[in-house]
């Protein structure tokens, strides 16, 4: 086939974006014309990859803040999270979104969708204009996303008048775990074809000369993400942390976070609000994270062992699922102070068996096909 319009669609989160991109460049370089939509908040950033972008559906910003009596998941209990965020959360923007996205069409119609799991917006309206569609996932398959996605199609079928539940699930997934972090045997989705992860693109480079100046000889990245990332005890914890055991470490804040509710930094330790991860994983030795799928996933890229401290969210689901294979170790938020910090990562950075079982992630990844093959035969 020859030339296709291709949009991208994602729930204004970088995790949901920054997964699809190594896609979105093998789109562009096999000369498809290319369309990112997301929300107004995320747009800037999307626009920033050389990419034409378009606002769709509310920010994360306003969807959180549209929970019923100003509810924080989090603090729901577990068992009610997943179908919460879906119905209230991914259910009410995706219909918010597929109503822009209906009028978009009008002027831009695709020959192709992909959108991430939780944004069926683009994909109800996909169905609903006959377009074909294409699940690109950002983490390990896990089993309460069945449940979230067919809420979220019955939310699209109350507001929006269609449910794409089935149409997504028959469509195919674009799987970017290795194979052997798969955490069930049954898939929802019927067709799953693999896609080599990517730890994202790098900047200017400017990062590894600031790492180059630090004073010990191995270096840590650490970061809690973009979202639950408001938490400076834990941030303070794992500083000191790495004081004890004198390693570096390059602390990655997130958006919306204050740098001085963490204290003074040591003369090993370097923070940015964002650093592309890509700039700063070559020249660590291990990684401690909230086990984001886009940290997780980026890390094992190099082959890295990891200290997951899971906060919300998939992130305990994903962390149960890399300890599983011997690259990590896991620390639940109420075991999380500075000397259990110090004696999980002193294990992680020392024991060989981690780095062994990152390597052996890292080859599962690199035996897994380029986003040039894939798109090529979306395309076909």
């Amino acid at each position: 086939m020859g030339r296709m319009k291709i949009l991208f669609s994602a729930w204004p989160g970088y995790g949901h974006l920054l997964p699809m991109v190594p896609l979105v460049r093998a789109a562009q370089r096999a000369g498809h014309e290319v369309v990112i939509t997301t929300g107004p908040d995320l747009v800037p950033h999307a626009s920033s990859l050389g990419v034409a972008a378009a606002a769709a559906g509310p920010t994360a910003a306003e969807s959180y803040a549209s929970l019923p009596d100003n509810a924080m998941i989090s603090r729901l209990p577990e068992s009610e999270q997943s179908v919460f965020a879906a119905k209230y959360l991914f259910g009410a923007a995706g219909a918010l979104r597929a109503r822009d996205l209906t009028l978009f069409w009008s002027t831009w119609k695709p020959d192709l969708v992909v959108h991430d799991p939780l944004e069926l917006g683009a994909a109800a309206v996909a169905v609903k204009a006959g377009t074909p569609h294409v699940t690109h996932g950002y983490g390990p398959m896990l089993a309460e996303n069945d449940d979230m996605i067919a809420v979220i199609g019955s939310a699209l079928a109350e507001t929006f008048g269609v449910d794409p539940t089935e149409s997504v699930l028959a469509a195919p997934y674009l799987d970017i775990c290795p194979p052997v972090m798969r955490t069930r045997d049954g898939m929802a989705w019927r067709d799953v074809r693999p896609l080599r992860p990517s730890a994202g693109e790098s900047a200017d480079g400017s990062v590894a000369g600031a790492i180059a100046a630090l004073p010990h000889p191995q270096t840590v990245y650490f970061t809690l993400g973009t979202v639950m990332n408001q938490t400076p005890q834990v941030f303070r914890a794992v500083l000191d942390a790495a004081d004890q055991l004198d390693v570096n470490i390059v602390v990655s804040t997130g958006p919306g976070f204050d740098p001085a509710g963490i204290g003074p930094l040591s003369a090993s330790a370097i923070s940015y609000a964002y650093v592309p991860q890509a700039d700063v994983l070559p020249h660590c030795s291990a990684v401690v994270s909230h086990v984001g799928a886009g940290t997780m996933l980026g890390a094992l890229c190099y082959g890295l062992p990891q200290l997951c401290l899971p906060q919300s969210t998939d992130q305990p689901l994903n962390a149960a699922s890399l300890v599983a294979t011997g690259a990590a170790l896991a620390l639940q938020p109420d075991e999380t102070t500075t000397a259990t910090v110090a004696t999980a990562l002193h294990t992680v950075v020392h024991e060989p068996t981690f780095r062994e079982a990152a390597a052996r992630l890292r080859n599962a990844i690199e035996a897994m096909p380029h986003a040039e093959r894939v798109i090529a035969d979306l395309t076909a």
